[in-house]
């Protein structure tokens, strides 16, 4: 599947809404096993990402994913920032040089976040979000409950990354907050498709 660059913006558009509008909540999920400033983090970057489409437009889809790559890394600190930023590098690099296919972007972009957090699924972080949901999305098969179940499923899950880590079995029994802000993306995209809930 491939989006135009119009549907590309929308579509990080409406991801930056959902993260403002959920600011609050996300950083109660992250008071529970870290520092409670996720959601402000990443407010402060989307809208960073926002601000930049409208100070300059981007006219073609590696610009769009670049674009917001470094308005996040460079406004969001901490490993969300640096990995998310990576996902949107990735894609940026990847449609550079002729690849369009989104469920092949957005798998490459989880791979590569893998990587550069040295992760898995299982370990409590986005990867439990982006990994299911990519690849489910690359078989035309992701909806907005298997969405809300890779969520739910890091609820029991024990931290092995990230300053959750620290709490050890006391991170069971709380949602990850970078995996509840990443579902914002992917729901997202569903509704820029025009997928009904």
């Amino acid at each position: 599947m491939e989006l135009t660059v119009e549907q590309t913006i929308n579509w990080i558009t409406r991801w930056v809404d959902y993260v403002k509008q959920n600011t609050d909540a996300l950083n109660e999920l992250d008071t529970a096993i870290g520092d409670g400033d996720h959601g402000t983090n990443l407010n402060r970057g989307t809208q960073a990402v926002k601000e930049a489409f409208a100070n300059e437009k981007p006219t073609t889809i590696p610009m769009v994913y670049r674009t917001t790559a470094m308005a996040l890394v460079s406004t969001i600190g901490g490993a969300s920032g640096a990995l998310i930023g990576t996902a949107f590098l990735t894609m940026a690099r990847l449609t550079k040089e002729g690849e369009t296919n989104l469920e092949v972007l957005l798998v490459e972009a989880t791979e590569s976040m893998k990587k550069r957090g040295r992760s898995d699924v299982g370990m409590k972080t986005l990867i439990d979000l982006w990994d299911p949901a990519s690849k489910a999305f690359a078989k035309h098969e992701l909806t907005y409950a298997k969405i809300d179940e890779a969520v739910e499923k890091t609820k029991e899950m024990k931290a092995a990354k990230g300053r959750s880590s620290y709490l050890r079995e006391r991170s069971i029994g709380h949602i990850d907050p970078v995996a509840k802000s990443s579902s914002y993306l992917f729901i997202a995209l569903l509704e820029e498709l025009g997928q009904e809930k």
